[in-house]
């Protein structure tokens, strides 16, 4: 086959002259479309803006690193694995030259160069307006979200926001480039996102009117809220955190538990989801790390054999995490659900005695052994390269708490009581609302900070948490994250970041470390 394409190649340059094809010979895959041939359609537009998506489910992303990164480099997580790059990662040690950084930024910038080819081409097609809105805000949503991670892992890292024309635009610089320039464009393609969403995709009218699981207003609002937190601005955060709990689109689902379950029938029901990376128990024969999709995806999620005590086991829970969780019992005298939705440990008094649909003692652990459960599947022994549980970006109980430590940090404590007191409520907790209205700042923040960890726990938002109230930058905090996890022993300064990974240095000549580098 190849043979007869290389003849009626050499057949067209000698019909129409030597001088139409010596510049240079223009190879074309058969199996895919190019964007002068594609982007014609309102069902090519979806298409491209899907694509987006799946960039979600791969391993530089949600699949797996981008939740080993946040948990790993917290005190919740320590990490016992053979794989040098994670023990690195989660001990602050890993050099540049590990070529393994090259995964969680290349997830990114698929996701960063998918986004800014739907932007340039979706607004050329004759399509319905409505529709085309929609896909753009969710192009913009993306990219914001593939920078927002990108710049808080690695920093000055280059902002890419077309796609490459040729010559020096191969080569992208990051020279210069500081967080808050980021910081800058993300805001920008949010507040665009938020002019472009719907609230929810039940009104619309096109093929994407009832689906679950597109950006929305409410996402956009809520990372954009994220990222002013992020940089001390709680005034302008808690306003669109306000927005979306006044919205009324979102609520906290009756049961956390089902949160981390692989039924698609309970997640997509969860009023409490704002924005999340879907992932599915189906077995198809190849897995989802990267590189093109096609039907044959598994799209599992990997952190469970990751985090799974009964299968790779890379990372186990502190002892901190699992003494946190059990500082207050619920008004009924028992522990937090979310205690056991987070850990796995023998709890007979509370019906708790199997580990992988297996007998805790027939499976070799002791009463006082413990373990994550999480994301993982230790209460069924389900497959664990099968794994659909959907992993949460954005849920409505962390938007509560990140409103009420905005609502604490201007002056109204009171009133920032209150929300905490609404995710307590979950999980049967005694009501202290009265009690944490009359804390000083300081300690209504000390409060927050255990709400959020009962909350939210291997979430992969611990470490921002950890970063932003300044944690590493106090010698004293810094001594007790260190009794927390030994893993701090071996923090410096300059490993707030992930180093750049040598590989992109050497390729691109443009390109300059950080301060991890």
């Amino acid at each position: 086959m190849k043979l007869k394409h290389f003849k009626i190649g050499l057949m067209v340059c000698f019909l129409f002259g030597i001088n139409a094809c010596h510049d240079e010979l223009d190879i074309v895959d058969p199996n895919r479309l190019s964007n002068e041939s594609f982007y014609e359609n309102a069902d090519q537009a979806v298409a491209a803006v899907d694509a987006i998506y799946n960039a979600l489910i791969i391993d530089g992303m949600y699949q797996r690193m981008t939740p080993v990164y946040n948990d790993g480099r917290s005190d919740e997580l320590s990490c016992r694995s053979p794989w040098v790059f994670l023990t690195g990662l989660s001990n602050f040690t890993v050099p540049g030259t590990d070529a393994a950084l090259e995964i969680f930024w290349a997830g990114h910038y698929i996701m960063v160069s998918r986004a800014n080819q739907a932007l340039e081409n979706i607004p050329n097609i004759e399509m319905d307006e409505g529709l085309r809105n929609r896909l753009l805000g969710q192009a913009y949503f993306l990219r914001a979200l593939a920078y927002f991670n990108l710049t808080n892992v690695h920093e000055n890292v280059p902002l890419i926001l077309e796609t490459p024309k040729g010559g020096d635009s191969y080569y992208p610089s990051n020279e210069g480039v500081t967080r808050d320039m980021v910081y800058s464009q993300v805001k920008s393609d949010l507040e665009t996102a938020i002019g472009l969403l719907p609230l929810n995709y039940n009104s619309v009218e096109g093929p994407d009117q009832g689906q679950f699981g597109r950006a929305t207003q409410g996402a956009a609002q809520s990372l954009l809220g994220k990222v002013f937190l992020f940089e001390g601005n709680y005034s302008e955060a808690g306003r669109y955190f306000e927005a979306v709990i006044n919205s009324n689109e979102y609520a906290l689902g009756d049961n956390y538990f089902d949160l981390f379950t692989q039924d698609p029938g309970l997640e997509n029901s969860n009023p409490g989801k704002i924005f999340w990376a879907d992932f599915t128990t189906s077995t198809a024969a190849e897995f989802n790390w990267g590189g093109d999709p096609n039907v044959n995806w598994r799209q599992f999620l990997a952190i469970t054999p990751t985090y799974s005590q009964g299968d790779f086991y890379d990372f186990y829970a502190t002892e901190f995490l699992y003494n946190e969780m059990r500082e207050e019992l619920t008004v009924d005298g028992t522990l937090d659900p979310r205690y056991h939705a987070t850990i796995l440990s023998y709890e007979p008094d509370e019906g708790y005695t199997t580990a992988y649909g297996v007998d805790w003692f027939e499976r070799g652990y002791t009463e006082t052994d413990f373990f994550i459960k999480k994301y993982t599947n230790a209460a069924t022994g389900s497959d664990a390269f099968a794994s659909g549980f959907d992993y949460h970006i954005i849920r409505y109980a962390d938007v509560l708490l990140m409103y009420a430590e905005c609502l604490a940090n201007t002056g109204d404590v009171a009133g920032a009581a209150g929300y905490v007191q609404q995710v307590r409520n979950r999980a049967n907790l005694p009501d202290r609302e009265a009690e944490f209205a009359a804390l000083s700042l300081d300690d209504f923040m000390d409060q927050l900070e255990h709400e959020r960890i009962m909350e939210l726990a291997i979430e992969g938002h611990r470490w921002w948490d950890i970063l932003r109230w300044g944690k590493l930058d106090d010698a004293a905090e810094l001594a007790e994250l260190q009794s927390h996890d030994f893993e701090f022993n071996t923090f410096a300064a300059n490993r707030k970041v992930m180093p750049i990974a040598q590989t992109e240095l050497d390729r691109n000549p443009n390109l300059v470390g950080n301060s991890a580098n």
